[in-house]
């Protein structure tokens, strides 16, 4: 009896949700390295810009799906959605084994990750009840999805350093695991009424009606800040490393890179301590340190100093990220519906993420150096929390008016 109860709530829903996330995220970053080496073996010119172009293709699939994915999401069973989404990744990898560029088969794992968010982030407040559960269950997933980041990008480098085939098959596999543990949460009902031509004209207004709400401004813009950062961090180290450091092999700087999440992993302990229910925006203070950090790390030539720095950034990162989730998905709950409110994310995130990475473009075209073009990016994100502190009052406005209620 006590086996069967331990086995009936390793199986929970939940658990299940946190499992499917870990395989999934596994895979979504053992591509890049995977990218990384096949393109470094292609000898291109401009390999950094390359892999920026590839990793914009998969954000622009985000934004151009946007306004229909979050109807569908809403519409259909969140646990369906993920099968969707992890079987639209499962193709486009596929794809490469048949030769079609690895542009056009990135942008099919895109779409496929576009479909698959809404159903992550959305399924969470149908299985939580209340403010604290909601965080501890985005903990969980934002901890289980930056391991996943961490064993993801070293496993990518390790498989990715001499061939090709290895990572794409063991990255085909988790997916489709993934995708099977999917059938195991069950599949609640969605709202049939939902109208995909009507809520894709409602999108923009959906839009407007978050960024008119202070908690959700507040949320949007930071943690498409928090993204720009990742993002822009994680190419940029791909040319700093050998400039910095001298390191240019694959599954070395895989394990540098990964420093970096093992930070956000350890965050998510520390998260329920430092920024208390009811005062989430305290997280935007860890947002200055994580900019802080990844501007003193473009300096650096120790590896040591380097890989903590990093870790810094991971910790800082998590700290600012999870509980301005935890915010959106609360406020968006209540106003427009959680598969529509992540769809929003995801178009805001990534829209602003794909501008990040254009000017980080621009700035290494111009033959600035790595080092600079990071610092550059860093004074544009330190103007973006700057702005949001500003947002203080109003926010506090907000949780006042709650507990009065």
């Amino acid at each position: 009896m006590v086996v069967l109860q331990g086995l009936r709530k390793k199986l929970s829903p939940l658990n299940m949700v946190v499992w499917t996330q870990f395989l999934s995220a596994f895979s979504d970053n053992l591509n890049f390295f995977l990218v990384v080496g096949m393109v470094n073996r292609q000898e291109v010119d401009n390999p950094d810009g390359v892999v920026t172009y590839i990793q914009m293709a998969i954000l622009c699939a985000y934004v151009l799906l946007a306004p229909l994915v979050g109807a569908f999401a809403d519409k259909k069973a969140k646990s369906r959605v993920l099968l969707l989404g992890n079987a639209l990744k499962s193709v486009g990898i596929l794809l490469l084994l048949f030769g079609v560029p690895p542009v056009l088969c990135y942008f099919f794992v895109g779409i496929g990750a576009v479909v698959y968010s809404p159903g992550k982030y959305g399924i969470l407040s149908e299985l939580t009840k209340t403010e604290g559960e909601l965080l501890r269950a985005n903990a969980w997933v934002e901890g289980s999805t930056i391991f996943a980041i961490l064993t993801g990008t070293i496993a990518g480098g390790l498989l990715a350093a001499n061939s090709d085939l290895p990572a794409i098959l063991v990255c085909l596999f988790i997916y489709l695991l993934s995708l099977t543990m999917t059938l195991l949460i069950p599949a609640k009902v969605g709202n049939p009424n939902i109208d995909y031509r009507k809520s894709a004209g409602q999108f923009f207004n959906d839009m407007s009606i978050l960024f008119r709400k202070p908690r959700g401004k507040f949320s949007l813009l930071g943690t498409s800040a928090f993204w720009v950062t990742a993002a822009v961090l994680r190419i940029a180290l791909i040319a700093w490393l050998p400039v910095n450091l001298g390191i240019e092999d694959t599954d070395e700087q895989s394990m540098i890179i990964g420093a970096t999440a093992f930070g956000v992993v350890v965050s998510a302990v520390l998260i329920p301590k430092l920024v208390p229910e009811g005062k989430l925006y305290r997280s935007f203070f860890y947002g200055l340190v994580m900019v802080a950090s990844v501007m003193a790390a473009s300096f650096t030539h120790h590896v040591v100093l380097t890989v903590s720095l990093l870790f810094i950034t991971g910790v800082m990162g998590g700290i600012f990220l999870i509980p301005l989730n935890t915010m959106l998905q609360e406020e968006g709950k209540t106003a427009i519906g959680s598969g529509r409110t992540i769809a929003v994310q995801n178009f805001v995130e990534n829209a602003i993420t794909v501008v990040g990475l254009g000017i980080y473009l621009i700035l290494t075209e111009m033959d600035m150096s790595v080092n600079w073009a990071v610092i550059g990016m860093g004074c544009v994100l330190t103007l973006f929390l700057l702005y949001l502190s500003t947002q203080f009052g109003a926010i506090r406005a907000t949780y006042s008016r709650k507990e009065t209620t």
